[in-house]
């Protein structure tokens, strides 16, 4: 098995980096999308806010796990489904 690029300190740089970067444009694309689809400006802000915090949930995942961050995303959302019934 191959190792993952996220076990390497560039790999997980530059993830990290990229999470981070995307963040504010995952924040104004959720909350412009949000707006023209009619939500109050009060939860479009709250959907850009969610938006902006799982990318930086996401980075910090990836900054302290590396390879094993998607194991630890999985067992969120598999956790995620069960508290929905």
């Amino acid at each position: 098995m191959a190792p993952s690029p996220l076990d390497t300190p560039e790999g997980k740089r530059r993830a990290v980096r990229t999470l981070l970067f995307v963040s504010p444009f995952g924040f104004a694309l959720a909350y412009v999308l949000a707006y023209v689809q009619g939500a109050e400006p009060r939860l479009a802000l709250l959907l850009g806010t969610i938006m902006l915090v799982g990318c930086l949930a996401a980075a910090a995942l990836v900054h302290v796990a590396g390879s094993n961050a998607r194991h630890a995303m999985i067992a969120i959302a598999i956790l995620r489904l069960f508290m929905r019934r």
